[in-house]
């Protein structure tokens, strides 16, 4: 072996423990924020698509911390986001094997004071729900969700719809709406309603 290839062997070597320990310091490396609090609505109607928004506030114990994620936030454009809400629900539908189709997307953020940004996003997402005769079943597979103090997910049906079956139990039923509150681990809720 000459000492050229010997040198570009090493090299590799070298990149490839880099690379480690980038993932490893990265891996263990707690984010800059804390999450102090998160909504998701999900709206069902007598169709498939569903209506879902979502917001997230974010505190940062350094500003400069928040700003660079607005920075980085602000060069994507909306193309972008919606590319990489696009392959998020992609990698579900493999992981799932259901058909998860992201319609629209559009996402804005806000800073709230100097160390809070807050994330929106409001999407139509189809395959969530299907039909069967006329019962309409939400499910998204075996998707867990990780709810903190202050995190509130909320399933919002037609006035004239009946429940028939839902899993797990809500934090609070009422009226047309399903409203699990954190903290807890929540798989992602089944429901079978109809009209």
């Amino acid at each position: 072996m000459s000492k050229y290839n010997k040198f570009l062997w090493i090299m590799v070597g070298v990149l490839v423990v880099v690379m480690v320990v980038q993932f490893v310091i990265t891996a263990n490396r707690k984010p800059p924020y804390e999450q102090i609090a998160y909504q998701a609505e999900y709206i069902f109607t007598y169709s498939t698509p569903v209506v879902i928004n979502d917001s997230v506030k974010l505190y940062y114990p350094n500003s400069n911390d928040l700003q660079k994620a607005l920075d980085e936030y602000n060069k994507l454009s909306p193309q972008d986001k919606f590319k990489s809400y696009q392959q998020m629900f992609d990698n579900l539908s493999k992981s799932t094997k259901l058909s998860l189709v992201p319609i629209s997307y559009d996402s804005t953020a806000i800073v709230l004071n100097p160390n809070t940004l807050q994330f929106t996003e409001h999407s139509v997402v189809d395959g969530i729900v299907t039909v069967k005769g006329s019962n309409y079943y939400v499910s998204m597979g075996k998707v867990g969700m990780k709810l903190d103090k202050n995190s509130v997910v909320t399933f919002e049906f037609p006035q004239d719809s009946k429940i028939i079956s839902v899993n797990p139990t809500p934090t609070t039923i009422s009226n047309s709406s399903l409203t699990w509150e954190g903290p807890m681990d929540l798989s992602f809720p089944e429901v079978v309603f109809t009209r």
